[in-house]
């Protein structure tokens, strides 16, 4: 499993950073990229091609009517954590694409939230060596009492980018 692509190679490049000016780096990057992310300020606390951990804090920007990360919140800091990861794992002849979401509300967090999202060896080798297929990708949402106030599963599919342009 010693492919890599675009995004993997971009990640590499900043690794030889100091960790805080690496997770800032790539932060700012793709927020530019995705303007939602830099909108809600994710950062992107470690990038691995089978671990991505991203944070978001409890700021107004984000935050619900009884000063709590909205739900909507919630779901995108999953949803980035999760695709990263597999984005960080297809060929650049491929695009991921996110198939389902599910999240269960369980109880309601306190401060910031992190997502950690991780990849098994199977599933990356799947996704390095096939131009089309879906994985469920797992994910652990933690606030900053430790707790976890959501469960996510997030449904990851990828295609060649050639058969989007065929349909």
């Amino acid at each position: 499993m010693t492919q890599t692509n675009r995004l993997s190679k971009l990640v590499k490049a900043t690794s030889k950073l100091p960790k805080g000016i690496q997770s800032t780096v790539l932060s700012k990057a793709f927020g530019r990229v995705v303007p939602m992310v830099g909108t809600a300020k994710l950062r992107y606390v470690e990038v691995t091609p089978s671990r991505v951990e991203v944070r978001i804090e409890n700021n107004r920007n984000v935050q619900n009517h009884i000063g709590q990360v909205h739900a909507c919140a919630m779901a995108l800091v999953t949803e980035t954590a999760t695709g990263f990861v597999t984005g960080m794992n297809i060929p650049d002849s491929c695009i991921v694409l996110i198939k389902s979401m599910q999240i269960q509300f369980k109880r309601p967090s306190k401060g910031g939230l992190t997502a950690v999202a991780t990849l098994t060896d199977e599933q990356r080798k799947l996704m390095q060596e096939t131009e089309k297929g879906e994985t469920l990708v797992s994910v652990v949402v933690t606030d900053d009492s430790g707790q976890q106030p959501i469960e996510a599963e997030m449904l990851w599919a990828w295609v060649s980018k050639s058969h989007l342009k065929n349909k």
